[in-house]
Formats: C-alpha cells, sequence, structure tokens
C-alpha cells in the first residue's frame, strides 16, 4: 500500500463543492477520489530522509512508501487527509477500503470525477462518496474507457487503483502495510 496526503473537498467547501456537483450532475454525500485537481497533494519530498520514503519514479513522488513516516507527514503538515491506496493489492475486507478510482497515467487525474461527466457506464457505477465499490465494476469501466477513448492522453496509461481511509491505522502503532505488515516490495510495485 502507498500513502498521499491530499487536500480535502466537499461540503465545507461550500461554493466550489456545489459548483463542483452542477458540473458533474451528480450529487455526492462526500469525495474520497485521489483526484489531484480537486485534492491536491500537501506532500513535496524536501529532505533527504523525505526521499528516503516516498516512489522515485515518474510523476509518484508525493506517493509516501510506509505509514509511519507518512503519519508523521501528515501529522507536521497538519492539515488535509492521509489516505491510503494500491494499483496492485486490492483488499475489500480491509477495514479502511473506500472504493476503487481510476487515475491517469500521469497520477493525477481521477476519470471516474473529474476527466467527463457523460459516460453512462461510469454514472450507474459511482457510489456517494465518488468512488465504485466494487473490482468487477471497476474493471469493466476499465476496460470501455480504454478501448474506446485509448486515444486520450488522460486515459493511455490509466490505473485502477483501491483507495483506504488510514483512520483505522492511526490507532495502531508501528503499522508500515496493510494489517500492520511491513509494506512488501509486491505493494509497492508499480505496474507499467
Amino acid at each position: 500500500m502507498l500513502f498521499t496526503i491530499v487536500e480535502d473537498f466537499g461540503v465545507a467547501d461550500r461554493e466550489a463543492w456545489i459548483n463542483y456537483l452542477e458540473w458533474r450532475g451528480m450529487q455526492f454525500e462526500r469525495f474520497d477520489s485521489l483526484d489531484g485537481m480537486l485534492r491536491k497533494s500537501l506532500f513535496t519530498p524536501e529532505s533527504v530522509e523525505d526521499w528516503d520514503h516516498v516512489v522515485c519514479e515518474n510523476f509518484m513522488i508525493d506517493y509516501l512508501t510506509d505509514f509511519e513516516y507518512a503519519h508523521e507527514a501528515h501529522s507536521r503538515i497538519g492539515t488535509g487527509s492521509l489516505m491510503g491506496f494500491s494499483y496492485s493489492e486490492h483488499d475489500e475486507s480491509d477495514e479502511g477500503f473506500l472504493g476503487y478510482d481510476i487515475i491517469d497515467g500521469y497520477c493525477d487525474v481521477s476519470l471516474l470525477t473529474n476527466w467527463g461527466n457523460d459516460i453512462e457506464i461510469v454514472n450507474r457505477a459511482l457510489a456517494p462518496n465518488a468512488l465504485v465499490p466494487s473490482l468487477n465494476q471497476i474493471e469493466t469501466i476499465h476496460e470501455f474507457l480504454t478501448k474506446n477513448h485509448g486515444d486520450d492522453n488522460h486515459v493511455e496509461g490509466c490505473r485502477i487503483v483501491s483507495v483506504y481511509s488510514t483512520r483505522h491505522l492511526k490507532k495502531k502503532t508501528g503499522e508500515q502495510g496493510v494489517g500492520g505488515q511491513p509494506a512488501t516490495r509486491r505493494e509497492l510495485e508499480i505496474e507499467p
């Protein structure tokens, strides 16, 4: 599992939230999507220690590799949400599982919440938290997008991610990965 510290986005953002819901044409109860345009990253590696705890590939330098360090960084920042996510190990039984998103190849834009608002297969699948609840549904959407919109630069290289709340991990100490286990190389592996 990887971790990211992102701005909050929701009802408290009043006009921006209302404008977003009007544009999207849907009503969400909350926004758990990892869309980087609506929920900007609040973490930028600055120190040598920071760089030792991030994914040093492509567009992923604001992704932290272990929970304990991510939690410390979140405490230092003092705002936003600490979210967990995975590109390869999806665990719907995890206590913090929130749903699935599809993030573009730039590791920034959600194809579900901020790429288009008129794709019926997406609109039907989105839950009240702006994520898709099942792996089968998200795989069907991913296949549809890559088949029908594969020439779009956001769709090209897009990947399914499972998204997790980290609140239950904060209650425990010394945990870095899923279920209290240290994050393994396989969990951190980024698929091409």
